[in-house]
């Protein structure tokens, strides 16, 4: 690796990053439109939405006679996502996260979760998939924080540990993530293999573009000196 980032923050996305949990995201929103409003959308379309808010996801695809419902299919789909505990149906983490999460707290890295998903599901999953090395775990749905690619989640998370900047990095697999960070004014990691598609991220110009997340062990390397506000 010719450049690495020397960091002492790394803030990630969770779905399409961490996780691969698209399946049964895409599988309770179409359960949603179709209990509620009789269709259903393809797989195709709802990628195309990456990143956004599920209410907006909703607005989307929702023709205009029915848009106002989105906020009470948002509270449906939660109920039978989370409550239901359909969350965990197929998901998994990809391949090296584990391993690569570990790596990053033994070197001495702040690093946090920052997810558009509720933090009731996100703490379930955590605990689940035993990722306990997250100094902290943040979810914008069901919460006070904009979402995505506002950087008030960010600007949070540094203020917290306070961390400058400069020292930070996010990783995310869409548009909204990649935004945020260049909102922040932070680095960026953009991963291929999630929602969003290779073309769209590059046209962001993130800091790095990679296709396995193995490869942020190469990438960053923990600033032990300096750092702090």
């Amino acid at each position: 690796m010719d450049k690495v980032l020397k960091k002492k923050l790394v803030i990630f996305d969770v779905d399409g990053t961490l996780m691969d949990s698209e399946g049964d995201v895409f599988l309770c929103f179409n359960h949603t439109l179709k209990d509620n409003v009789n269709f259903e959308i393809t797989r195709e379309q709802f990628q195309k939405m990456a990143g956004l808010s599920l209410e907006k996801v909703f607005e989307g695809v929702l023709p205009e006679k029915d848009k106002y419902l989105a906020n009470d299919l948002t509270k449906k789909f939660r109920q039978y996502y989370i409550d239901e505990k359909h969350f965990l149906d197929t998901t998994v983490l990809f391949d090296g996260v584990k391993e690569t999460i570990s790596n990053l707290k033994k070197q001495g890295f702040i690093i946090v979760i920052a997810s558009s998903k509720p933090k009731r599901a996100l703490d379930y999953m955590v605990e689940y998939f035993n990722l306990a090395e997250f100094d902290l775990v943040l979810g914008t749905g069901e919460s006070n924080f904009k979402h995505k690619p506002d950087p008030e989640i960010i600007y949070y998370v540094l203020n917290k540990f306070n961390i400058l900047k400069e020292y930070a990095v996010i990783v995310g697999d869409s548009q909204a993530d990649v935004l945020a960070g260049k909102n922040a004014k932070i680095d960026t990691i953009a991963l291929t293999y999630g929602y969003d598609s290779r073309e769209n991220l590059k046209k962001l110009n993130p800091t790095f573009l990679i296709d396995d997340f193995k490869v942020i062990n190469d990438i960053l390397k923990y600033e032990k000196e300096g750092g702090q506000k």
